[in-house]
């Protein structure tokens, strides 16, 4: 069992006009290097463009930075929008961060889901198209010998043989398998888990009901049995918002009264609720969609809790969806409560990580 952090960012107080893009990127590190100092064994970074309160445009440049103040932790996108970048550039960028992170580099890929976004890029409709387009030229630049060319819809590359005189072209990515893909679904039969599962690529379950996360597997296992791939359990990575605390009472004040529950309570469970009209993905049916609050959360969804109430929450999601490899949380906006979220995270790496240790991906 791994555990990792999502740094979106959520930047509210940026939003506002509070807090400067510099003081948003430190935090973000902060938060890395303390994963990183506590065990936690993954940290991944968002891209987003034109969202005030998201603001996340070279996930990158942020792992770049993180490579430099830590030693151990995986660093990786979540993930780099593939319809907004040249994919023989990236494919190179990659690489580059590969190496620079000593192999510690995964390659979160999607398709770009804010119409914000894909309209200040000009893209339309067409980028789940461009994602698999993009994949293909990745895929070939990363693996492919001597010189190849691919003419796309949207992208196209002429790899060059090798000449002596310039010594290139030379890249390689360093991870001895390759540097390994992953791909992140909401939808129960998400598209993009499809896609995954035929490419035999890492999936990434955002944060859903259980109920929703058992067919997540579904479709990304089918895909990948159909694509000759044999889909292991120890891979699949589940989004779940965590917050440890020495007792239950502190951790559950910590919530109600912090930034993960105005996070909640003032914006996710609106726009899944009123502007997205996907309630269900997080109640999983068992109330109506307009009675979720931050206390049904609290109760039902969200892992908090003394380390020993988190260990067994997890124990239970675990169990209930067949295993999984890796818990992620996303990270929050405690800059005022730092010492409480710097807590939060050494008893989830040294406290709660160590009881969960026989768990190893599969209850089969």
């Amino acid at each position: 069992m791994k555990f990792g952090i999502f740094n979106i960012p959520y930047a509210s107080q940026y939003a506002a006009g509070k807090r400067t893009v510099r003081e948003v990127i430190d935090w973000d590190l902060q938060l890395t290097k303390w994963a990183d100092e506590y065990g936690i064994d993954e940290a991944f970074f968002a891209e987003h463009y034109t969202l005030g309160g998201e603001p996340s445009p070279a996930p990158d440049a942020m792992i770049a930075a993180a490579s430099q103040i830590t030693t151990n932790i995986t660093l990786g996108a979540a993930a780099h929008l593939l319809a907004y970048h040249n994919p023989v550039a990236l494919a190179h960028r990659m690489m580059w961060l590969d190496h620079m992170t000593g192999g510690r580099y995964i390659a979160g890929v999607a398709p770009g889901a804010y119409p914000s976004d894909a309209q200040l890029f000009g893209t339309g409709k067409d980028n789940p198209k461009m994602m698999v387009e993009a994949l293909d030229i990745l895929e070939a630049i990363w693996n492919k010998t001597g010189p190849f060319k691919i003419d796309g819809e949207f992208f196209s590359v002429d790899m060059p043989a090798y000449s002596e005189d310039i010594e290139g072209p030379h890249l390689r990515p360093l991870q001895a398998g390759g540097i390994r893909l992953m791909m992140t679904g909401m939808q129960a039969k998400s598209p993009t888990l499809t896609e995954a599962g035929r490419r035999g690529c890492i999936p990434l379950s955002q944060e859903v009901h259980e109920s929703v996360l058992v067919q997540h597997w579904e479709t990304y296992a089918t895909a990948a049995v159909e694509a000759g791939h044999t889909p292991d359990r120890a891979d699949w990575h589940i989004c779940r918002d965590i917050f440890v605390a020495d007792t239950d009472e502190e951790a559950r004040d910590k919530v109600l009264n912090g930034a993960m529950g105005t996070l909640w309570r003032d914006y996710n469970i609106p726009t899944f609720v009123e502007k997205l009209h996907i309630g269900d993905l997080l109640s999983g049916g068992q109330i109506a969609p307009e009675e979720l609050s931050i206390e049904w959360m609290l109760d039902n969804f969200l892992i908090v809790g003394s380390p020993e109430t988190v260990a067994a929450k997890v124990e239970a999601l675990y169990d209930s969806v067949g295993g999984f490899g890796s818990l992620v949380t996303f990270a929050h906006e405690y800059q005022d409560d730092a010492d409480s979220y710097r807590r939060s995270f050494e008893l989830l790496g040294r406290d709660v990580s160590p009881r969960l240790a026989h768990l190893t991906g599969s209850t089969k």
